[in-house]
């Protein structure tokens, strides 16, 4: 693993344990008062169109479709399946920590998902592991660099955003979309490793 897996655990511990403790962050400290100039604005609207982006009513059938698309076009079902085992056990993590931590939202929003415990947050976790392995796994595929960089640049930024939409809307703590990242970070890793250590393991049997 890199020295940025172990930087990201020590800074997730830290923040954990503090929401446990009570603690209010200081990230949260400093930014909980911004938010509240942006309801109802035009900004407001822009990022609450961007949050359904990472909601499960969309991505449970855009990763669906994907993955009928990259397996026509480069015939890797292992791939495809990884991508949706992957999501789905994201999700599921999510849900584990949130019992465990027991965070209260800022506020609640049920039209954008904004309902139950807050702490991480499912749309920042999902969207870093959901379209992280979707650019992981195109961007093996394809050869031109610069179209490439383009694929890792749009998803890089749509995780940003649908991460930052969730503070924007006011549904989570900057610290939850924070969280969110970092343990969706995490587990990507972790998840693709695991995928390269089936793979090695697999060719060496059929040998």
């Amino acid at each position: 693993m890199t020295i940025s897996f172990y930087i990201v655990m020590i800074f997730l511990v830290i923040i954990t344990l503090k929401v446990i403790m009570g603690v209010k962050p200081i990230v949260d400290q400093w930014s909980s008062s911004y938010v509240e100039e942006w309801n109802g604005t035009v900004v407001f609207q822009i990022f609450r169109w961007i949050t359904e982006l990472g909601s499960g009513s969309f991505i449970t059938p855009f990763v669906l479709v994907f993955v009928m698309i990259y397996y026509w076009l480069f015939r890797k079902i292992g791939s495809g399946l990884w991508i949706v085992i992957g999501a789905l056990l994201g999700y599921r993590f999510n849900h584990w920590i949130k019992i465990l931590v027991q965070r209260e939202r800022p506020s609640i929003f049920e039209a954008a998902e904004g309902v139950g415990y807050s702490f991480p947050s499912g749309h920042a976790m999902g969207a870093m592991i959901t379209y992280g392995l979707i650019v992981y796994f195109l961007s093996k595929e394809i050869k031109k660099w610069h179209i490439r960089l383009s694929i890792q640049i749009i998803g890089a930024s749509l995780i940003f955003l649908i991460g930052l939409s969730r503070y924007v809307i006011h549904v989570h703590y900057l610290s939850d979309v924070l969280a969110g990242f970092g343990y969706g970070y995490l587990f990507l890793m972790l998840w693709i490793s695991f995928f390269h250590y089936l793979s090695k393991k697999y060719k060496k049997e059929q040998r």
